[in-house]
């Protein structure tokens, strides 16, 4: 109901007032915000973000750490591209630190974007000019220089050492109208050990320094394919000659290692080669000679001389280093284990180990490895230690109590079999790990291929250095296996750590003496244990394709099991069948993770290969038929091996109407040879018929495709003989009883017809016992009597 009278009009009075106090507050609002944004443009760069208009990429900044005997002024240089469909106008850029952050929660919000550097103990410099018109597509390069003392308002006011947030801002109008806003943003970490002019941080005391270890990945995703012995390599596209080449990212990561940490240098202390043996043995195919697969076919490869070059890099880079031996093809264990294969996961451990000792010339550290981005769950960590592993380097996030006193401890377990686990830093692994944008837009060049890369790593370090504990902490930096960084950004982390190691902040040590020194410590040891959490789930290859997997693996131990050495000198069953275990491995490798297309794919061209390799033992298809001319003859057949090893065989015959087959003994096939089988069979058909037959491993697994023999039969088997005898007896049965009837029946027809008689009298008959008379009559000594007067001699003659 509406209401009416003197109480709804005074209600609509106070409704109308109301509302004109609101657009009143509005309008006021309005104008202060706009007054803000001429008077302070700053102020709307933290409000007004037009996120996408602009792109943001730093190339790089001087100095990496703040010392006290260092430049005066912080130099970051960018470019900025205007990827939106307007114009940019008033484009300004400026560096903004934020307070300092001292604890891993503080510095992780930091790296998440969390902290605002518009809070409390920053400092907000003046926007540099950089154009005045940014049009679409267009890109500008810059350069800002700030002071690193003095007013908060002109410089980064630094006073102590400490770890900062720094904020490189850029604001612009986008469009023909409207305010200033932030158009870009990219956050990083400021390490300051000293400020110019001023004391440094002092150095630890002896032997109390932080212990930093940096873990150097030289590995990539598996690309070679699955290939017939003896062929060139075949991989999956050209994208490896490009990284071998000269500035490209494996070059690159060799190149920062020889210039910023040679031998001998504080850096190289603390450097351990993290190596994926199947990318050694890629390269070392690819210098060889080796075909890439293109959607046409297959073309010759590019990075031949690049790749030999390359592997010959590594091998001196090697020398006289800590090197790490990843899981061959970075397998993911959790996935082998997952599987129920776990001879797969000893054989990633000691493929990889022994691969890299044979290509490298540098023996590993033994009986170590590095799973996929640090993580095992029970299972694999079980299948890892019953297969020989006694030191896992894993993520510190992953253990139930954190990162261990000296980064080293001891699963739970017997001391003799229970391995090591080497904890890396878990703010050292987000800081060089690829980041999404943060909540208010910005961004960040870590883990990328951009400049400032490994500026947060290097802030992680300085935080170990400068953060007072009871103990000596220990950092194990460990990049992303496939860690994007160029050789500039790369050699900038391992020159911070030298220059750290060099003030006495820290103690480089690789992390073979971190794990050799905890093996030494025997019982003193911390125990060890896995945290909470799927685990697991990482792990998301389907049962589909590990069922796939795991048949291949079982036909693999099934021919390695029936081939030998064919003579001395040649290849043995290992040198040309585990090949096949690499090819199962890059299947499985953990760089397929999210990606169930190239799972599938790989799984599916290593069962192939599989196929290819048993099919290369086969019975021979005759080009006619056969002929058996009894049922016992012998079926003559021939057995053909292609490959360079011998193979035990037996014939199969598949069940057949007929025909019964007695068992076949194995017999060995030379290598590129052929074995003739004799095959027993009893033949119970005549005519023409077929039967498939294969040949056999011992353990009964098919090798090559079935063959279909085309039989001829003109024997006579037991079933057709013993029909025609039982014909035959039916056949006399039928005929005796015949005859039998016709007798009978003639005997029935005489008896039935009348006596025939002569025409003048009856016939005379003989009695035998009569005795003749002298007139040729005879006389019946029995009955007497005369004949004619009708007595027994009559009757005698009558019947």
């Amino acid at each position: 109901m509406i209401p009416r009278g003197p109480a709804a009009g005074a209600d609509r009075v106070l409704l109308r007032a109301d509302r004109f106090l609101a657009r009143g507050r509005a309008v006021l609002l309005a104008g202060v915000v706009a007054a803000l944004a001429v008077l302070f443009p700053g102020v709307g760069s933290a409000q007004d973000v037009t996120p996408g208009s602009l792109t943001l990429d730093l190339d790089g900044a001087v100095p990496r750490i703040v010392t006290s005997d260092g430049p005066p002024e912080l130099v970051v240089t960018g470019h900025l591209t205007n990827r939106g469909a307007v114009p940019v106008r008033d484009v300004g850029v400026r560096v903004q630190r934020g307070a300092s952050v001292a604890t891993d929660r503080e510095v992780g919000r930091a790296l998440d974007g969390s902290v605002s550097a518009d809070g409390p103990g920053g400092a907000a410099p003046a926007f540099a000019p950089v154009t005045q018109d940014l049009d679409p597509a267009a890109d500008v390069p810059f350069t800002v220089r700030v002071p690193l003392r003095g007013a908060a308002d002109s410089s980064l006011a630094l006073t102590t050492p400490g770890v900062y947030p720094l904020v490189v801002d850029v604001n612009g109008t986008p469009g023909t109208a409207g305010a200033p806003a932030r158009v870009a943003s990219a956050q990083m970490l400021l390490p300051v050990t000293g400020v110019p002019g001023g004391a440094g941080a002092p150095a630890p005391a002896p032997g109390r320094a932080p212990t930093v270890s940096v873990l150097w990945p030289l590995a990539d995703r598996p690309r070679r394919l699955a290939v017939p012995p003896g062929a060139p390599p075949l991989l999956a596209d050209d994208s490896l000659a490009t990284s071998f080449a000269p500035g490209g990212r494996l070059a690159g990561l060799v190149d920062a290692l020889d210039r910023s940490a040679p031998p001998g240098s504080p850096a190289a202390a603390s450097v351990c080669l993290t190596v994926d043996a199947d990318l050694l043995e890629t390269a070392a195919g690819m210098s060889g000679g080796y075909q890439v697969r293109t959607p046409t076919g297959s073309r010759p490869g590019t990075g031949a001389a690049a790749a030999g070059a390359w592997l010959a890099s590594v091998r001196d880079a090697a020398r006289g280093r800590c090197v790490l031996a990843l899981p061959y093809a970075d397998a993911d264990l959790l996935a082998t284990s997952r599987g129920n294969m776990s001879d797969l996961t000893t054989a990633a451990r000691t493929l990889g180990e022994r691969r890299v000792a044979d290509l490298l010339g540098t023996p590993p550290v033994p009986d170590a490895t590095v799973p996929a981005d640090g993580l095992v769950d029970e299972r694999s960590l079980a299948d890892l230690a019953g297969g020989g592993a006694r030191s896992l380097v894993v993520d510190g996030t992953m253990l139930a109590g954190g990162v261990p006193p000296g980064s080293v401890g001891r699963f739970a377990g017997e001391s003799g079999t229970a391995p090591l686990a080497l904890a890396t830093d878990p703010l050292a692994r987000q800081a060089l790990a690829p980041r999404p944008a943060a909540s208010d837009g910005s961004t960040s060049p870590a883990g990328t291929g951009a400049g400032l890369a490994t500026q947060d790593a290097l802030g992680v370090v300085a935080l170990r250095a400068l953060a007072p504990t009871p103990a000596p902490a220990t950092s194990v930096l460990a990049p992303p296996t496939d860690w994007a960084a160029d050789a500039a950004e790369a050699g900038a982390l391992l020159t911070g750590v030298g220059d750290l190691a060099r003030r006495g902040l820290v103690a480089p040590v690789d992390a073979g003496t971190l794990l050799a020194t905890g093996a030494a410590r025997g019982a003193a040891l911390p125990t060890v244990a896995l945290g909470s959490g799927d685990r697991a789930a990482v792990s998301d290859q389907s049962p589909a394709v590990l069922d796939e997997i795991r048949g291949v693996r079982d036909d693999q131990r099934d021919l390695l099991a029936a081939s030998r050495q064919d003579h001395s000198g040649a290849p043995t069953p290992s040198d040309y069948v585990e090949p096949l275990t690499g090819a199962l491995l890059r299947s499985l490798s953990a760089a397929g993770r999210g990606d169930p297309g190239l799972q599938r794919a790989a799984a599916d061209d290593v069962a192939a290969q599989m196929r290819t390799l048993r099919g290369m033992v086969r019975v021979v298809q005759p080009a006619g038929s056969y002929a058996l001319g009894s049922s016992d003859a012998p079926l003559l057949l021939t057995v053909e091996n292609q490959l360079p090893v011998a193979v035990d065989v037996t014939v199969a015959l598949e069940p057949t109407p007929g025909v019964r087959v007695s068992p076949v003994p194995v017999r060995r096939v030379p290598a590129f040879g052929s074995v003739q089988f004799q095959v027993a069979l009893d033949v119970g058909r005549s005519g023409q018929f077929t039967v498939d037959a294969t040949a056999r491993t011992p353990g009964g697994d098919s090798l090559g495709p079935t063959s279909r023999l085309l039989l001829r039969s003109t024997a006579y088997g037991t079933i057709t003989v013993w029909l025609t005898a039982s014909a035959a007896v039916v056949l006399v049965t039928l005929a005796s009883l015949r005859v039998a009837r016709r007798v009978r029946r003639a005997r029935q027809d005489r008896r039935s017809r009348p006596s025939p008689r002569h025409a003048t009298g009856p016939i005379p008959t003989v009695d035998p016992d009569a005795r003749a008379t002298t007139d040729g009559s005879t006389t019946d000594e029995t009955q007497g009597g005369d004949p004619s007067t009708g007595g027994p001699g009559r009757q005698l003659q009558d019947r």
